[in-house]
């Protein structure tokens, strides 16, 4: 992943460009449009035989999933087939047919595979068919849990990073500056400031994590505050008390604060982030995936009871420091 793209290629993680093209059948395709979307579709790039594209269609429903053929010559059969005669969509994603890209219900980039194999396809649609289970909501916070943020090497550059670096301990933000607080917080943290790396990370947060934001909460990000790589140490008592993120003259204008865990959660017991004014849910992304919440809830990282949490924490907002005064809320 380079710092500086003229023409970025669509990768795992990123949001699918929108899609407009005709349909073989006669009439016209659009992504965008919202009586089809919220379903996982697989896009397989170049000609799929009748008999396949009916018993990998017929595979895909049971699992809420929508098969899309796109082919460069019109071509009748029993899938939808789109007409791409400048090959627009395998040149996005860097592939040539066969491939097949398959999309979650919220428009984002699960797999690229190519070339493609049915029982694979399958598989990364059972994934995120059974990543979650419809149950009545009693009580949750106005958070959003992305994944695929960070992908695995990344990650594993972030980690060696902060091996290396000496460590600050205990940070905590106030209206005099940062001070050391162990009784709040219990965490281990290094800030990125080696160019590459941090040119790596904004780019995977500016096009994964920005464009979320203002889908969901209709506001445009324009600062990502110098992120921060941290470690909760079961040994050293990793924890975060109830706090706000936003109870001070310094850190007023954040909105959001970001939350990318580093490491699989199997590595770990504990370390859950938890809103106690929003019931008893609490929440674990999986490792590459990102936590995104108001910087005005009241929130607590969980006493990590063995191994160790590994994450990168930032804050973003609509705004530069300096231009909002400090909010009327007092830390809990």
């Amino acid at each position: 992943m380079a710092g500086n793209r003229s023409a970025p290629k669509v990768e795992v993680g990123d949001w699918m460009p929108r899609i407009t093209l005709p349909v073989a059948g006669g009439g016209l395709f659009d992504s965008f449009d919202a009586t089809a979307c919220g379903r996982v579709r697989v896009y397989w790039l170049g000609v799929l035989s009748d008999g396949a594209a009916s018993l990998l269609s017929d595979a895909l429903a049971v699992q809420d999933a929508d098969l899309i053929v796109v082919t460069a010559l019109p071509v009748a059969g029993h899938a939808t087939t789109l007409v791409d005669r400048a090959g627009d969509f395998a040149a996005a994603f860097g592939v040539a047919p066969p491939a097949a890209v398959v999309v979650d219900p919220a428009d984002r980039v699960a797999a690229v595979l190519a070339p493609p194999g049915v029982a694979a396809v399958l598989g990364e649609v059972a994934r995120l068919h059974d990543a979650s289970t419809p149950h009545l909501v009693q009580a949750q916070a106005p958070v959003l849990m992305l994944e695929r943020v960070v992908e695995p090497p990344l990650r594993r550059a972030l980690l060696d990073y902060w091996r290396g670096r000496d460590k600050l301990a205990n940070r905590v933000g106030t209206a005099g500056g940062n001070v050391v607080n162990s009784d709040v917080k219990r965490r281990l943290d290094v800030e990125v400031d080696e160019p590459g790396l941090l040119a790596r990370l904004r780019e995977d947060i500016g096009r994964r994590v920005v464009p979320a934001v203002l889908r969901a909460f209709q506001i445009g990000v324009m600062v990502i505050e110098a992120p921060i790589v941290g470690c909760y140490d079961a040994d050293e008592g990793g924890r975060f008390g109830r706090h706000r993120d936003n109870t001070s003259s310094l850190t007023a204008h954040r909105q959001f604060a970001l939350s990318i865990n580093l490491n699989p959660d199997d590595e770990y017991q504990g370390g859950e982030v938890w809103f106690p004014e929003f019931g008893r849910e609490l929440y674990r992304p999986p490792a590459g995936a990102a936590l995104v919440f108001s910087t005005a809830l009241l929130h607590e990282v969980l006493p990590v009871r063995q191994g160790r949490r590994y994450g990168v924490f930032s804050f973003l907002s609509s705004r530069a420091p300096g231009v909002v005064k400090g909010p009327s809320l007092r830390s809990g």
